[in-house]
């Protein structure tokens, strides 16, 4: 995953996604030549559904339509509708 696919997953800002990298709470990204960096996205799954999992049961359905959605590269936002679900 790249910077921006990140911080949108995340809802964090750039400074943030750092921060958090620094104190070793976010996976650090691979580098993947010599001015670019990515993020592999099962560690970046891993770390979200650790962090759902820290806020209990009522939270945990939502954040696994999000996890499957994101999985798929779905960016859903309730009450929009994807292109496809007007097709059909």
């Amino acid at each position: 995953m790249r910077l921006r696919e990140v911080l949108q997953l995340c809802s964090f800002s750039r400074a943030t996604l750092y921060r958090e990298i620094k104190l070793h709470t976010f996976p650090a990204p691979v580098k993947l030549s010599a001015r670019s960096v990515g993020w592999l996205q099962d560690d970046v799954m891993q770390w979200l559904d650790a962090r759902v999992a820290q806020r209990g049961p009522a939270y945990q359905a939502h954040a696994q339509i999000e996890h499957q959605d994101a999985k798929r590269g779905a960016a859903f936002k309730p009450g929009r509708r994807r292109a496809r679900d007007e097709a059909e």
